[in-house]
């Protein structure tokens, strides 16, 4: 038995259920449907947010290099495989890509070429923030640079700074075969992203701001699908950037921007 009114994540409030012909009134909390049983997956609430709209205005040039018509826009097929509550969806139809994929499934289960459940969706350009708890990040850039589904492909990944220096990632990016390896470029924003986490998910904090700020600064890591296609990629935000973050070419340019940081 539901009621008319829908949890933050859209689904039908329960409050009851049919027993021997009885309906049982149960109680309905206020986190309901916000917690981890409500997923087809494991869910930190720690680790669950979703990304800023500033973020996503700041790939915006790149998005618009990829699509240039108000109709290329529509018509750009995005695939955002972890879903937190579908906010990613309106944030990007606000800047007038509407063609986005991010669904309430399992991601691991869509990327296993010996599970058809759950069909891997047809997209021109990848963009996520992932979990970072765990192992989320190495199975996403194993995922991204081994899948044949998925090579050959632009994609935007809204991670912390830190995650260019591990293993897996180096690992990823420096297999350079006649310098046509993997490189991607980095957006580094000049003001630190606020991460919303869904209303009521977490427990109630003294302080707002723990609620809604990630303990790790982040960072775009972009990769255009060949070196050329990278460079394309670059001019653009550089032409049409906001000013809103660093770029970086490589991650001896990042080191050199942290550098500059301390000396200011």
């Amino acid at each position: 038995v539901y009621s008319m009114e829908r949890s933050d994540t859209g689904d039908l409030v329960p409050i009851g259920k049919v027993s021997s012909g009885n309906i049982e009134i149960i109680e309905v909390t206020k986190n309901a449907f916000n917690n981890e049983t409500d997923f087809p997956y494991s869910v930190d609430p720690d680790d669950h947010c979703e990304s800023p709209l500033n973020s996503y205005t700041h790939i915006q040039p790149i998005l618009e290099h990829l699509a240039p018509s108000k109709q290329a826009k529509a018509l750009l097929s995005i695939y955002d495989p972890y879903y937190c509550n579908g906010l990613v969806k309106e944030n990007l139809q606000a800047l007038g890509f509407p063609n986005v994929y991010n669904e309430k499934e399992d991601a691991y289960v869509t990327w296993n070429v010996n599970d058809d459940s759950q069909p891997y969706p047809d997209y021109k350009v990848f963009i996520t923030n992932p979990p970072y708890s765990g192992d989320h990040p190495e199975r996403l850039i194993r995922h991204l640079t081994q899948d044949e589904r998925s090579r050959g492909k632009p994609w935007c990944l809204l991670m912390p700074q830190y995650m260019h220096k591990k293993d897996y990632y180096k690992d990823a990016i420096s297999k350079k075969s006649k310098g046509n390896g993997i490189q991607p470029f980095y957006l580094v924003p000049k003001k630190r992203y606020v991460y919303l986490p869904p209303k009521d998910f977490r427990e109630k904090k003294e302080s707002d701001v723990h609620k809604k700020s990630s303990p790790f600064v982040s960072m775009w890591y972009i990769w255009g699908g060949s070196r050329e296609k990278t460079e394309e990629l670059i001019r653009a935000y550089e032409k049409n950037g906001d000013g809103g973050c660093e770029l970086a070419r490589s991650t001896s340019a990042l080191r050199d921007l942290r550098r500059k940081g301390k000396k200011k």
